[in-house]
Protein backbone atom coordinates (compact mmCIF):
# COMPACT_ATOMS: atom_id res chain seq x y z
CA UNK A 1 0.00 0.00 0.00
CA UNK A 2 3.04 2.54 0.75
CA UNK A 3 4.81 1.98 -2.60
CA UNK A 4 1.43 2.55 -4.31
CA UNK A 5 1.01 5.46 -2.43
CA UNK A 6 4.81 6.78 -3.70
CA UNK A 7 4.05 5.60 -6.87
CA UNK A 8 0.79 7.80 -7.22
CA UNK A 9 2.36 10.82 -5.51
CA UNK A 10 5.65 10.59 -7.27
CA UNK A 11 3.06 10.67 -10.85
CA UNK A 12 1.73 13.71 -9.01
CA UNK A 13 4.74 15.64 -8.72
CA UNK A 14 5.69 14.39 -12.49
CA UNK A 15 2.45 16.11 -13.25
CA UNK A 16 3.33 19.18 -11.66
CA UNK A 17 6.32 19.36 -14.21
CA UNK A 18 4.52 18.01 -16.94
CA UNK A 19 2.46 21.77 -16.35
CA UNK A 20 5.64 23.40 -16.88
CA UNK A 21 6.06 22.00 -19.94
CA UNK A 22 2.37 22.30 -21.66
CA UNK A 23 3.11 26.00 -20.26
CA UNK A 24 6.61 26.80 -21.20
CA UNK A 25 7.46 24.87 -24.35
CA UNK A 26 4.63 26.48 -26.83
CA UNK A 27 6.63 29.92 -25.83
CA UNK A 28 9.93 28.73 -26.04
CA UNK A 29 10.37 29.68 -22.28
CA UNK A 30 13.36 27.40 -19.97
CA UNK A 31 11.72 24.77 -18.39
CA UNK A 32 14.52 25.72 -15.19
CA UNK A 33 14.23 29.36 -15.06
CA UNK A 34 12.30 31.13 -13.74
CA UNK A 35 11.10 29.28 -10.60
CA UNK A 36 7.23 28.88 -10.88
CA UNK A 37 5.32 32.00 -9.99
CA UNK A 38 1.68 33.43 -10.59
CA UNK A 39 1.22 34.77 -14.20
CA UNK A 40 -0.17 37.77 -12.61
CA UNK A 41 1.73 39.03 -9.37
CA UNK A 42 5.08 37.24 -10.21
CA UNK A 43 5.45 36.17 -7.20
CA UNK A 44 7.58 32.75 -6.56
CA UNK A 45 5.12 29.84 -5.37
CA UNK A 46 6.77 28.49 -2.13
CA UNK A 47 6.90 24.85 -1.99
CA UNK A 48 4.31 24.52 0.45
CA UNK A 49 2.17 25.88 -2.31
CA UNK A 50 3.33 23.88 -4.76
CA UNK A 51 2.04 20.23 -3.82
CA UNK A 52 0.63 18.66 -6.45
CA UNK A 53 -3.63 18.44 -6.26
CA UNK A 54 -3.30 19.21 -2.54
CA UNK A 55 -1.99 23.27 -2.54
CA UNK A 56 -4.65 23.60 -4.83
CA UNK A 57 -7.50 22.31 -2.26
CA UNK A 58 -6.08 24.17 0.11
CA UNK A 59 -6.10 27.89 -1.87
CA UNK A 60 -9.07 26.76 -3.31
CA UNK A 61 -7.70 27.88 -6.66
CA UNK A 62 -6.23 30.77 -6.06
CA UNK A 63 -2.75 32.43 -5.27
CA UNK A 64 -1.56 33.27 -2.20
CA UNK A 65 -0.71 36.52 -2.74
CA UNK A 66 -3.11 38.01 -5.16
CA UNK A 67 -5.76 35.43 -5.18
CA UNK A 68 -5.91 35.52 -9.07
CA UNK A 69 -7.53 31.94 -10.16
CA UNK A 70 -5.63 29.32 -10.68
CA UNK A 71 -6.85 27.58 -13.92
CA UNK A 72 -8.32 24.00 -12.99
CA UNK A 73 -6.08 22.53 -15.53
CA UNK A 74 -2.89 22.21 -13.15
CA UNK A 75 -4.85 19.84 -10.45
CA UNK A 76 -6.30 17.77 -13.80
CA UNK A 77 -3.00 17.65 -15.09
CA UNK A 78 -1.34 16.09 -11.91
CA UNK A 79 -4.02 14.09 -11.16
CA UNK A 80 -4.44 12.24 -14.79
CA UNK A 81 -0.45 11.77 -14.28
CA UNK A 82 -0.71 10.53 -10.71
CA UNK A 83 -3.53 8.01 -12.25
CA UNK A 84 -1.03 6.89 -15.30
CA UNK A 85 1.49 5.96 -12.55
CA UNK A 86 -0.12 4.00 -10.61
CA UNK A 87 -1.68 1.74 -12.98
CA UNK A 88 1.01 1.44 -15.26
CA UNK A 89 3.04 0.35 -11.84
CA UNK A 90 0.02 -2.21 -11.16
CA UNK A 91 0.64 -3.39 -14.44
CA UNK A 92 3.76 -3.64 -15.18
CA UNK A 93 5.12 -3.57 -11.74
CA UNK A 94 8.86 -2.12 -11.23
CA UNK A 95 10.73 -2.80 -14.78
CA UNK A 96 12.00 -1.07 -17.55
CA UNK A 97 8.67 -1.64 -19.41
CA UNK A 98 7.22 0.90 -16.43
CA UNK A 99 9.81 3.40 -17.16
CA UNK A 100 9.30 2.90 -21.19
CA UNK A 101 5.31 3.72 -21.16
CA UNK A 102 5.59 6.25 -17.91
CA UNK A 103 7.70 8.32 -20.76
CA UNK A 104 4.78 7.95 -23.31
CA UNK A 105 2.11 8.60 -20.89
CA UNK A 106 3.81 11.74 -20.12
CA UNK A 107 4.29 12.59 -23.92
CA UNK A 108 0.69 12.36 -24.72
CA UNK A 109 -0.54 14.37 -21.74
CA UNK A 110 2.01 17.49 -23.01
CA UNK A 111 0.83 16.91 -26.33
CA UNK A 112 -2.63 16.85 -25.66
CA UNK A 113 -2.73 19.93 -23.12
CA UNK A 114 -0.59 22.20 -25.50
CA UNK A 115 -2.70 21.09 -28.36
CA UNK A 116 -6.00 21.90 -26.66
CA UNK A 117 -4.43 25.54 -25.95
CA UNK A 118 -2.36 25.68 -29.73
CA UNK A 119 -4.01 23.50 -32.14
CA UNK A 120 -0.34 22.84 -32.72
CA UNK A 121 2.74 21.18 -30.96
CA UNK A 122 6.32 22.34 -30.98
CA UNK A 123 7.33 19.18 -34.04
CA UNK A 124 10.29 18.19 -31.62
CA UNK A 125 7.87 16.61 -28.83
CA UNK A 126 6.74 13.93 -30.83
CA UNK A 127 10.25 13.29 -31.98
CA UNK A 128 11.68 12.99 -28.35
CA UNK A 129 8.81 10.35 -27.96
CA UNK A 130 10.43 8.72 -31.03
CA UNK A 131 14.25 8.40 -30.07
CA UNK A 132 13.09 7.73 -26.73
CA UNK A 133 10.96 4.99 -27.27
CA UNK A 134 13.78 3.51 -29.83
CA UNK A 135 16.44 3.60 -27.42
CA UNK A 136 14.15 1.80 -24.73
CA UNK A 137 13.98 -1.07 -27.51
CA UNK A 138 18.11 -1.62 -27.10
CA UNK A 139 18.94 -2.90 -24.36
CA UNK A 140 15.82 -5.67 -24.69
CA UNK A 141 17.38 -6.36 -28.20
CA UNK A 142 20.84 -6.68 -26.84
CA UNK A 143 19.88 -9.37 -24.85
CA UNK A 144 17.82 -11.13 -27.45
CA UNK A 145 20.97 -10.98 -30.02
CA UNK A 146 23.79 -12.40 -27.10
CA UNK A 147 20.76 -14.96 -26.34
CA UNK A 148 21.49 -16.13 -29.87
CA UNK A 149 18.23 -14.82 -31.47
CA UNK A 150 19.09 -13.49 -34.48
CA UNK A 151 15.54 -13.67 -36.67
CA UNK A 152 14.99 -9.72 -37.49
CA UNK A 153 11.28 -10.22 -36.91
CA UNK A 154 11.47 -10.82 -33.23
CA UNK A 155 13.98 -7.62 -32.33
CA UNK A 156 12.23 -5.14 -30.70
CA UNK A 157 14.21 -2.69 -31.83
CA UNK A 158 13.17 -4.24 -35.63
CA UNK A 159 9.42 -4.34 -34.37
CA UNK A 160 9.76 -0.35 -32.92
CA UNK A 161 11.18 1.09 -36.61
CA UNK A 162 8.36 -0.91 -38.71
CA UNK A 163 6.38 0.59 -36.74
CA UNK A 164 7.64 3.67 -36.34
CA UNK A 165 7.83 3.21 -40.38
CA UNK A 166 4.64 2.03 -41.01
CA UNK A 167 2.89 4.79 -38.12
CA UNK A 168 4.43 7.96 -40.67
CA UNK A 169 3.12 5.76 -44.09
CA UNK A 170 -0.05 4.77 -43.37
CA UNK A 171 -0.96 8.55 -41.81
CA UNK A 172 0.16 10.56 -44.46
CA UNK A 173 -1.62 8.13 -46.71
CA UNK A 174 -4.64 9.09 -45.40
CA UNK A 175 -3.52 12.99 -45.10
CA UNK A 176 -2.16 12.46 -48.56
CA UNK A 177 -5.79 11.90 -50.36
CA UNK A 178 -7.70 13.37 -47.63
CA UNK A 179 -5.91 17.29 -48.70
CA UNK A 180 -6.83 16.24 -52.20
CA UNK A 181 -10.39 15.63 -51.05
CA UNK A 182 -10.49 18.64 -49.14
CA UNK A 183 -8.76 20.41 -51.85
CA UNK A 184 -11.38 19.44 -54.16
CA UNK A 185 -14.25 20.69 -51.71
CA UNK A 186 -13.23 23.89 -50.98
CA UNK A 187 -12.78 24.53 -54.82
CA UNK A 188 -16.59 23.71 -55.25
CA UNK A 189 -17.62 25.68 -52.62
CA UNK A 190 -15.26 28.25 -54.02
CA UNK A 191 -13.59 29.04 -50.52
CA UNK A 192 -9.45 29.05 -49.59
CA UNK A 193 -9.82 27.87 -46.24
CA UNK A 194 -12.03 26.52 -43.81
CA UNK A 195 -11.11 28.75 -40.88
CA UNK A 196 -8.03 29.04 -41.82
CA UNK A 197 -7.03 25.48 -42.33
CA UNK A 198 -6.22 23.74 -45.52
CA UNK A 199 -5.26 20.34 -44.43
CA UNK A 200 -7.23 17.42 -43.37
CA UNK A 201 -4.73 15.75 -40.92
CA UNK A 202 -1.69 18.55 -39.42
CA UNK A 203 1.84 16.55 -39.75
CA UNK A 204 2.00 16.69 -36.01
CA UNK A 205 -0.90 13.58 -36.33
CA UNK A 206 1.58 12.08 -38.48
CA UNK A 207 4.41 12.28 -36.19
CA UNK A 208 2.40 11.52 -33.43
CA UNK A 209 1.22 8.19 -35.17
CA UNK A 210 5.19 7.35 -36.06
CA UNK A 211 5.25 7.69 -32.43
CA UNK A 212 2.42 5.64 -31.51
CA UNK A 213 4.16 2.83 -34.16
CA UNK A 214 7.06 2.72 -32.02
CA UNK A 215 5.64 2.23 -28.78
CA UNK A 216 2.68 0.13 -29.66
CA UNK A 217 3.47 -1.60 -33.16
CA UNK A 218 1.88 -1.79 -36.64
CA UNK A 219 -1.40 -2.81 -35.54
CA UNK A 220 -2.05 -0.37 -32.39
CA UNK A 221 -1.54 2.89 -35.60
CA UNK A 222 -4.26 1.30 -37.37
CA UNK A 223 -6.62 0.76 -34.18
CA UNK A 224 -5.31 4.34 -32.46
CA UNK A 225 -6.32 5.78 -35.93
CA UNK A 226 -9.85 4.45 -36.29
CA UNK A 227 -10.54 4.77 -32.54
CA UNK A 228 -9.55 8.59 -32.35
CA UNK A 229 -12.44 9.87 -34.77
CA UNK A 230 -15.43 7.87 -33.09
CA UNK A 231 -14.34 9.49 -28.93
CA UNK A 232 -13.77 13.05 -31.15
CA UNK A 233 -17.42 13.14 -32.83
CA UNK A 234 -19.12 13.84 -29.65
CA UNK A 235 -16.95 16.95 -29.09
CA UNK A 236 -17.06 18.00 -32.75
CA UNK A 237 -21.01 18.19 -32.84
CA UNK A 238 -21.31 20.20 -29.57
CA UNK A 239 -18.23 22.30 -31.64
CA UNK A 240 -20.32 22.68 -34.91
CA UNK A 241 -23.43 23.98 -33.16
CA UNK A 242 -22.43 25.36 -29.91
CA UNK A 243 -18.96 27.24 -30.92
CA UNK A 244 -19.85 27.29 -34.41
CA UNK A 245 -16.64 26.21 -35.36
CA UNK A 246 -15.37 22.88 -37.64
CA UNK A 247 -11.82 23.14 -35.57
CA UNK A 248 -11.14 20.72 -33.11
CA UNK A 249 -7.66 19.85 -31.73
CA UNK A 250 -7.29 16.57 -32.30
CA UNK A 251 -4.03 15.07 -30.54
CA UNK A 252 -6.06 14.35 -27.37
CA UNK A 253 -8.14 12.23 -28.94
CA UNK A 254 -5.59 10.53 -30.71
CA UNK A 255 -3.66 9.88 -26.99
CA UNK A 256 -7.02 9.30 -25.39
CA UNK A 257 -7.08 6.66 -28.29
CA UNK A 258 -3.72 5.11 -27.85
CA UNK A 259 -4.51 4.82 -23.91
CA UNK A 260 -7.60 2.79 -25.02
CA UNK A 261 -5.18 0.72 -27.20
CA UNK A 262 -2.43 0.28 -24.84
CA UNK A 263 -4.88 -1.40 -22.40
CA UNK A 264 -7.31 -2.80 -24.34
CA UNK A 265 -6.14 -3.23 -28.58
CA UNK A 266 -5.64 -6.91 -27.72
CA UNK A 267 -9.01 -7.37 -26.76
CA UNK A 268 -10.31 -5.21 -29.17
CA UNK A 269 -8.96 -6.82 -32.05
CA UNK A 270 -9.86 -10.21 -30.88
CA UNK A 271 -13.49 -9.24 -30.75
CA UNK A 272 -13.08 -7.70 -34.32
CA UNK A 273 -11.94 -10.98 -35.19
CA UNK A 274 -14.54 -12.71 -33.76
CA UNK A 275 -17.11 -10.56 -35.60
CA UNK A 276 -15.32 -10.89 -39.14
CA UNK A 277 -14.98 -15.48 -38.29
Amino acid sequence: MIIKIFVFVFGGCIGSFLNVCIHRLPKDKSLAFPSSHCPKCEKSIKFYDNIPILSYLLLRGRCRGCSEKISPRYPIVELITAIFFLVLYLKLGFTLELVKYVFLFSILVVVSFIDIDYHAIPIYLCFIGIIGGLLFTLWPTLELLKAGVFELKALPFYKAFTGLLFGFGFTYAFKFFGDIGLDFYLKLRKQETIEGETESLGLGDVDFMGMVGVFLGMKAVVLVFFIAPFIALLYSIYAIFFKKTHLIPYLPYLSLATVITFFWGNKIFSFILGIGG
